[in-house]
């Protein structure tokens, strides 16, 4: 196996005083013609000290700080690897921000760069992928890329690592760090490019990248940090600021840079308190709009409202607020409200976005005043209220200061006593970030990754996995003994349970390959093993989601106060049909753990008997984005049952394939031909089906206009006809295993990829 290389030399490039003319940067003349006319006449100083080293191959990890102008870096990377001939993976924490990065890319496509972007269930084909020169992926899709071993890699001439300290992410930091480490050691001459915000050790992970280390502090837009108390900001280059009166510390901060013309970002711990302050600064905000922002802000009122063909508490919220330029932004929106919420406010239509911590990490929306209320917020694990880490808050205060519109950007903590105040200024705004460590010492990350690495032959033996293991950003900077034990740990698990074969070399069983294929959690696929074979001909709905509800890959959800009884009401119903009981192996859950999974699946068995989306979240407490988070992961647990099913019970694989199209669109099962239509989902499949038409037969013959009055769309109805022609006709997805040519991974950390770590506080019940 060959070995990675190594760094190339310590010297870094002197850092330039200020902006450098693109004509003295040494870049593509067409380039610089694409950048000119987006408005870009010169580079940032840090992104001029790295575009040498970048253009003649080098790795490079570039830590500045939010908002620097890092993105471009990598981009003059991708264009220089292109160029020679070379495919670029640019990898990306979150599916919004692989939008982001695609749509700037997209300015360089009249040079040929042909770009695309894999993330969720969207798996480019082969040959679609073979036609790229660009790849826009989560760590998860290129994690599966390297265990398909596609072809499309073996003329990978870069990788970009946006956000690369996000390697301390206990969820997505392990996929991350394998990648890069398989990636680095299948490609020695793999050109690394790393952007990371400030952290304490990007030196180690540069050494680690074998990168040149790159450092800057610079800001196109100058950033004030404060600690606003009791009227006064005091900011941590010994300036001061009084702010009027009236008001509470949020509303004044708000209100006084709203008449200043600018925009304010408020974080807050909690999904309930960003709804609520949204709800407490509307009247204040909307005060202060002038005739034309206001016409835009109901015009944002209007695009939530027909963001979806259903009504949910986020549009019903949302559509109050926006006309008053403000909204709120968390996990609860579904992906089309939170687009609306987003370029609202890049658009200036917004004056205010009151947001959860996890848009810190997301796409960029930038402010002149970044107000950050709450440094605590609830830890699940210890059952309190915890401190927000220091690099989290740093990434918060980051976004204040918008560049061509902001002079100054303010970023302001809230203190609630003098000696608080003193608090924030020594624990957050003085003191450095906290370093990068890794976390793939976790053994759901060991278990999934060490069967990976074997399935797809990247290790034959104990020597080749121990030294995968040396090379990763573990092995580089903590001790390998906790490790090794693990990893021991974690392979004779496997052996046990048949996913592993038992001999002297490293060999996965069929059931290893399948699992690692499916990117299942290989907890997860033991689980869905023991439910095929315990499920009988028929089996109900009910059982088969409560037992894909108990897996890791399916996140439980918090239970409410007064929730109990009715869950062991429909317990003691349903116990002796379920296929997974508590407290028996190999999951081993007690009660109450396995009652917030039937919880799970009670929300689902709703979900497909077309209960409206409002009377779900009403009656379980949660949002519509949490209801298609949970759909979207059930639907890709029942596609791998059905996948397992070809080896352990052929005869459930129908009813397994069916459910899971039911899960997908929320329908009951007349409805699941008509869903197979392109654009038909499950509220416009009920109103074919009440017009008369139950399935696709009924539609093929049927009078266009008689189709056009049930959907009440001329272009919906010609969108219908057109795919039950002979030549557009729309086939039904086949079973799982009649898809040979489907990539088999469809990713199970599809919840990572929106906005991870936005959970409600199980005490408020939201």
């Amino acid at each position: 196996m060959p070995r990675p290389v190594r760094s190339r030399g310590s010297w870094s490039p002197p850092e330039p005083a200020g902006p450098v003319p693109l004509a003295e940067t040494g870049l593509d003349p067409a380039w610089q013609s694409i950048l000119e006319r987006d408005g870009i006449r010169a580079l940032y100083p840090p992104q001029a000290m790295a575009v040498g080293p970048v253009l003649a191959g080098e790795s490079v990890l570039l830590a500045c700080p939010t908002a620097s102008g890092k993105s471009l870096v990598a981009y003059f990377a991708l264009l220089r690897a292109a160029r020679e001939g070379r495919t670029g993976l640019y990898l990306v924490p979150l599916r919004a921000l692989a939008h982001e990065k695609a749509e700037e890319l997209a300015r360089f496509a009249e040079l040929g760069l042909r770009v695309g972007i894999s993330i969720g269930d969207f798996d480019l084909p082969a040959e679609r992928l073979e036609k790229l020169d660009v790849l826009v992926a989560t760590s998860e899709k290129a994690d599966g890329l390297l265990r398909r071993g596609s072809p499309w890699l073996d003329r990978l001439g870069v990788v970009v690592a946006d956000e690369v300290h996000l390697l301390r992410d206990p969820d997505r930091g392990p996929t991350l760090e394998v990648s890069l480490t398989r990636l680095r050691r299948n490609y020695p001459d793999l050109q690394v490019v790393a952007l990371s915000a400030t952290v304490g050790n990007s030196e180690e992970v540069a050494g680690w990248l074998g990168a040149r280390h790159l450092a800057s502090e610079f800001r196109p837009v100058p950033l004030k940090l404060g600690v606003y108390y009791d009227g006064r900001i005091t900011f941590t280059d010994l300036t001061s600021r009084e702010v009027d009166p009236p008001g509470e510390a949020v509303p004044r901060l708000v209100r006084t840079i709203v008449e200043e013309g600018g925009q304010a970002l408020v974080f807050v711990n909690s999904r309930r308190a960003s709804d609520q302050l949204a709800e407490t600064l509307a009247p204040t905000v909307r005060r202060l709009l002038s005739a034309d922002e206001r016409v835009r802000a109901a015009a944002a009122a209007d695009a939530v409202q027909g963001s979806s063909d259903e009504e949910t508490e986020g549009i019903r919220r949302l559509s109050s607020l926006l006309p008053n330029g403000v909204a709120f932004h968390n996990a609860s929106l579904t992906n089309a409200e939170r687009r609306v919420v987003e370029r609202a406010f890049r658009d200036r239509a917004l004056k205010v976005l009151v947001a959860t911590p996890t848009l810190a990490a997301g796409i960029n929306l930038p402010a002149r005043r970044v107000i950050v209320r709450d440094t605590t917020r609830y830890d699940d694990r210890i059952g309190v209220q915890a401190p927000i880490p220091a690099l989290e808050v740093h990434q918060m205060l980051g976004r204040a200061g918008r560049p061509r519109f902001d002079s100054v950007g303010e970023a302001l903590l809230l203190a609630r006593s003098p000696d608080d105040e003193d608090r924030l200024l020594d624990g957050y705004l003085s003191a450095g970030p906290e370093p990068v460590e890794s976390r793939l010492a976790a053994e759901p990350a060991l278990r999934m990754h060490l069967l990976a690495l074997v399935a797809s032959h990247a290790v034959a033996d104990d020597r080749e996995l121990a030294a995968f293991f040396e090379s990763t950003f573990y092995g580089r900077t903590l001790p390998l003994s906790e490790l090794h034990e693990k990893i021991v740990t974690v392979r004779r698990f496997l052996e046990q349970h048949e996913l592993l074969a038992r001999s002297t070399g490293l060999r996965a069983t069929r059931f290893g390959e399948l699992t690692s294929e499916l990117y299942l959690d290989p907890l997860s696929a033991i689980v869905l093993r023991q439910v095929l074979e315990r499920a009988p001909l028929g089996v109900a709905p009910f059982p088969l989601l409560a037992a894909i509800a108990t897996t890791p890959d399916l996140p439980p959800m918090f239970l409410r106060r007064g929730e109990e009884a009715d869950l062991l009401a429909r317990y003691a119903e349903e116990v002796e049909e379920l296929l997974v009981k508590p407290e028996e192996e190999p999951l081993d859950l007690p009660l109450e753990p396995f009652l917030s999974t039937l919880k799970t699946a009670s929300v689902l068995e709703s979900w497909i008997a077309e209960t409206p989306i409002l009377e779900i979240t009403d009656r379980w407490g949660i949002g519509a984005g949490d209801l298609r988070s949970k759909a979207e992961d059930a639907d890709w647990l029942l596609f791998a049952a059905g996948r397992l099913a070809t080896a352990f019970n052929r005869r459930v694989s129908r009813a397994i394939d069916d459910l899971s199209l039911r899960v997908r669109y929320g329908v009951r099962e007349e409805l699941l031909d008509l869903v197979r239509l392109r654009g038909i989902g499950r509220v416009r499949a009920r109103m074919l089906h009440r017009a008369g038409f139950p399935d696709r037969e009924s539609l093929r013959n049927a009078p266009l206009d008689r189709i056009e009055q049930a959907l009440r769309s001329r272009r919906l109805a010609d969108m219908v006809v057109q795919q039950l022609s002979p030549r557009g006709r729309a086939r039904p997805p086949a079973a799982p295993d009649q898809r040979p040519d489907e990539p088999l991974v469809r990713s199970r950390l599809r919840r990572l990829e929106e906005y991870p770590g936005d959970e409600a506080d199980p005490r408020s019940g939201v």
